[in-house]
């Protein structure tokens, strides 16, 4: 279906493109909440000017806690036992994570925004670096501030972090969840040192799985994904902040192709049951045949999700003119559920 026209908003508006500040969208399509069934319903706008997907009108933060429910949403029911597991378990996790960090900096100070159930920040702090985080969930930060992690409350905005503390700061899919990129990336910028590294993990919304799936992309997320990015308008994004994409790791999870095979076969078919905890013999037949298009494109451009890494540029150069690198090398990823379903916006 041909993308409908969307009128112009005023500057400042929900429907104004957070990146590139213009008015010329267009409408995907309009959604609601899939996984959960939670009511509302929203528009998925395309910026024509700079490619930024995201939803429209979009819930305020203190609205958006309604769409992450505490029973449901697995990843903040680990902390607890968080002391309990076993280095080397973390390591089969999040090894992979720190081995790419390393090859860009040694030990310091590292952020994690969006921590989750806090596991990656405790694995680093046992690898020897000096951690914090910030989350919305403040049940989550109590839990994390006990396993002896530096946790604040809130968006990062109102963190109060000092000028130029972290040296790392990584965004385990949550950039897509946050109510203004730009705003956060910004502040970034003022909390990090020269040459600082930023990793993010986010969706990829120029993977031809987007322009087939249509509103059944699980990664659309609506409307927990308030924004869905391709390599272009992430490295845009990045250097209106003072980054310059150094490295794009592009990744399959498998769990994503089950779940785009359960939202087309749920509107398309009419069928409900989970397919990744009751599936039918229909279901492990194609998921079988999901796990060898996952193989196929893993680690490609064409992947559905991607890690990014930029590094801060020198203040001579954000003086400058703002350039930033779309794609850098492409490197397949052996680590998918590290890679994708740990952060808390990893939906």
């Amino acid at each position: 279906m041909t993308p409908a026209a969307h009128p112009a908003p005023e500057t400042g508006s929900a429907t104004h493109c957070d990146l590139c500040r213009g008015g010329n969208q267009e409408l995907l399509f309009r959604g609601s909440d899939r996984l959960f069934g939670i009511e509302g319903e929203f528009s998925l706008l395309r910026c024509q000017d700079c490619g930024l997907v995201f939803v429209s009108p979009r819930p305020g933060f203190e609205e958006m806690s309604r769409y992450y429910p505490q029973e449901d949403y697995d990843l903040y029911n680990k902390a607890a036992g968080l002391k309990d597991r076993s280095i080397e378990e973390l390591g089969r996790l999040f090894g992979p994570r720190k081995g790419r960090i390393d090859v860009y900096k040694k030990p310091g100070r590292l952020l994690d925004i969006g921590f989750g159930d806090g596991s990656f920040l405790y694995f680093m702090k046992q690898c020897g670096w000096d951690v914090a985080g910030v989350d919305f969930n403040k049940k989550m930060v109590e839990l994390v501030k006990r396993a002896g992690i530096d946790a604040v409350a809130g968006q990062l905005e109102d963190a109060g972090f000092r000028d130029g503390e972290f040296d790392v700061v990584t965004l385990w899919g949550v950039l897509e969840h946050v109510q203004s990129p730009r705003q956060t990336i910004e502040e970034i910028n003022r909390i990090t040192g020269e040459q600082a590294l930023l990793v993010i993990y986010t969706q990829n919304a120029a993977a031809p799985e987007a322009r087939l799936l249509g509103r059944d992309w699980f990664i659309y997320e609506v409307p927990r994904h308030l924004y869905s990015f391709d390599p272009g308008s992430l490295a845009r994004l990045l250097a209106t902040g003072g980054f310059c994409v150094s490295e794009i790791v592009y990744e399959t999870p498998l769990y994503y192709e089950q779940m785009n095979w359960q939202y087309f076969k749920q509107r398309r078919l009419g069928r409900r049951n989970d397919v990744v905890h009751n599936p039918t013999i229909v279901d492990r037949l194609i998921v079988k045949a999901l796990s060898l298009y996952r193989k196929a494109v893993n680690g490609r451009k064409w992947s559905p999700a991607m890690t990014v890494y930029a590094v801060k540029r020198q203040a001579d150069e954000a003086g400058g003119r703002h350039r930033a690198v779309a794609a850098g090398r492409s490197t397949a990823s052996s680590s998918v559920a590290a890679g994708g379903e740990v952060g808390h916006g990893a939906a």
